[in-house]
């Protein structure tokens, strides 16, 4: 069985993601900036356009079909459920991530990146599923989708990482986690250790959650609402520190241009 404790590793690649997204973000939006006029130009021409076209249904007295394009199932994400999660390794500062979740879907969840101090500076999503991650920045003016790779993705799956059933330990110690009683499980090898703090009654029952080792038909029954990891080189945390069941997050993935 290979080492769980690679997690550490895996959480420095997350922050080593949201610096590659920050830095691919300036970067498209120079490219914005740089084609502000061309998009000004087009935006009036398209204008343009819907006006004779509704000038020339007016004068014929025939109703336009509606050509507005609608997404098919594969195109379009919806989220209805999220978590927040609170970060820490080694002597780092906290740090907040947003998950999002389709509680209809069990293989697909979101990742909520920072853009800028407000969402007037845009958003940005990466949609994860078991076998492809894509980046949708929706900023002003423009929509762009990208398809992201494992490596800056962070090599989020921690499905080689996670130890067997067999090996973790119910230590028979509860405590409450957003108001959720949780048990803790435990299981240590020569590289460190770990304490996974899980629920069976959370609202969310998605099993595809890699940040909280947590993946379809794996070890973990129930949701992990806290990991706290050491090694002998780092020592870690991730916690669920906010819930909301009324999330309300659409992505039109037709709706952007890829890059």
């Amino acid at each position: 069985m290979k080492t769980f404790f690679k997690i550490g590793s895996c959480i420095c690649l997350l922050f080593a993601t949201q610096i590659t997204n920050a830095q691919l973000l300036k970067r498209v939006q120079k490219r914005v900036e740089n084609k502000v006029e061309q998009k000004v130009e087009q935006k009036a021409m398209e204008e343009a356009e819907k006006a004779a076209d509704k000038m020339l249904d007016n004068v014929l007295g025939n109703k336009k079909k509606n050509d507005k394009k609608v997404a098919n199932n594969s195109d379009l994400f919806t989220f209805n459920q999220s978590i927040t999660l609170e970060i820490q390794t080694d002597d780092t500062e906290k740090a907040q991530l947003d998950f999002l979740f389709d509680s209809k879907n069990t293989e697909v969840i979101c990742m909520k990146l920072a853009s800028g101090d407000d969402d007037a500076d845009g958003e940005v999503y990466t949609v994860i599923t078991p076998t492809s991650s894509t980046m949708f920045m929706n900023m002003p003016g423009m929509k762009i989708k990208k398809k992201v790779s494992s490596e800056e993705m962070g090599n989020l799956d921690y499905s080689d990482k996670v130890p067997q059933k067999s090996d973790l330990v119910k230590t028979g110690k509860t405590k409450k986690i957003l108001g959720y009683t949780c048990h803790e499980y435990f299981y240590e090898n020569e590289g460190g250790k770990v304490h996974v703090w899980v629920t069976n009654n959370f609202p969310i029952t998605q099993k595809f959650v890699p940040i909280l080792g947590m993946k379809q038909n794996g070890p973990i029954e129930g949701f992990v609402l806290e990991l706290v990891y050491k090694t002998t080189n780092e020592s870690g945390a991730i916690k669920v520190v906010k819930l909301n069941t009324s999330t309300n997050v659409k992505i039109d993935a037709s709706a952007y241009k890829s890059m």
